[in-house]
């Protein structure tokens, strides 16, 4: 039960734009040979997570796409990250979860299943009473995503999700994990936010599925971790530097490395529009998250964004507008 003051909390929490890196953050590479190491960062885009004090306080009641209704055990909860997260905080009856995204979220590549977590995780702490840092809401996500639901998935999100900003985040082989907020002024960010352009290609899929495939093959593709772990080490000193044609090179090397691990990864539709968008102005772009669909995140200096606009939309690729957010995970609603 939730102290008789608090009735409904609400948290925020962004979901994540990664440079370089993504798949080093794997336990099959940073366990046997990390550390691994890549940057990312929040954006001003996330997902709302509402915990309510329920009238019956005998049941629990989930909404997210569907609803969930009058659950009388945390077990009969379908919502697995959730119901591990009430589980894990010591939540099992007399409330109402209700999520609301501002982004197209299931497999679209930008961490939305960690960033639920991480927002279930501040909102249930914080309607029962605790006040947690971004350290035990990203590592309490990862124990439930990775660890009690067995996900496969890296740790990036977790920890993007929870802190913000933009960092170099690296995880040795034990598991332990720096983050390490890039030396970028407010004006500097705001100049680095007018090259962005994301785009949605309007294909969701199961990254769980990539990431098994990934793991498999992992052994087989040493040469390329490798080497993505050192074009994240690069595109972080290269942003601090604001060097877009250095950061554009990084992010096209990292991509054409990471299609190699997987044959899920990327399609000729991807290659076609990644393709398209260079020969209009693009310094440089990757997909987001697993690979197979989701969004394509271009860097694009500014007087060349309706060039890409233009040459992306006949291929029914729809733009969305995205800066990078300084703040993690918050409760922004607090009654």
């Amino acid at each position: 039960m939730a102290p008789a003051s608090v009735k409904a909390v609400v948290s925020k929490t962004p979901f994540r734009l990664t440079f370089a890196g993504g798949g080093t953050d794997l336990p099959g590479y940073y366990e046997s040979h990390g550390p691994g190491a890549c940057v990312a960062g929040a954006m001003d885009k996330g997902i709302y997570v509402m915990v309510v004090q329920n009238f019956n306080e005998e049941e629990i009641r989930v909404s997210y796409r569907v609803t969930e209704d009058a659950k009388r055990s945390i077990d009969e909860i379908e919502h697995a990250s959730i119901r591990e997260s009430m589980r894990l905080v010591g939540i099992r009856s007399g409330v109402q979860v209700i999520t609301a995204t501002q982004m197209p979220s299931r497999g679209t590549g930008i961490g939305s299943s960690s960033s639920c977590t991480v927002g279930a995780l501040n909102a249930l702490h914080t309607w029962k009473g605790d006040r947690v840092g971004p350290r035990q809401l990203a590592r309490e996500a990862v124990k439930v995503e990775r660890e009690i639901l067995r996900e496969a998935g890296g740790i990036q999100d977790q920890y993007i999700a929870a802190y913000g900003g933009l960092d170099l985040i690296t995880v040795d082989r034990d598991g332990s994990v720096s983050v390490q907020s890039l030396n970028i002024d407010h004006d500097a960010l705001e100049d680095l936010n007018r090259h962005l352009l994301l785009f949605f290609t309007g294909i969701e899929r199961r990254s769980a599925e990539i990431h098994s495939d990934q793991m498999s093959q992992m052994e087989s593709h040493l040469d390329e971790y490798n080497r993505m772990k050192q074009l994240a080490v690069g595109t972080a000193r290269a942003l601090e530097k604001l060097d877009y044609e250095e950061v554009g090179r990084l992010m096209d090397e990292n991509w054409a490395l990471k299609k190699r691990l997987s044959q899920g990864i990327s399609t000729p539709f991807i290659d076609q529009a990644h393709a398209a968008a260079q020969a209009n102005g693009a310094l440089g772009g990757k997909l987001l998250g697993a690979g197979g669909g989701g969004f394509l995140f271009f860097l694009v200096p500014p007087d060349r964004h309706a060039d890409v606009k233009r040459a992306l939309e006949p291929l029914g690729l729809s733009h969305k507008a995205v800066r990078l957010e300084i703040e993690g995970s918050q409760i922004v609603h607090e009654e």
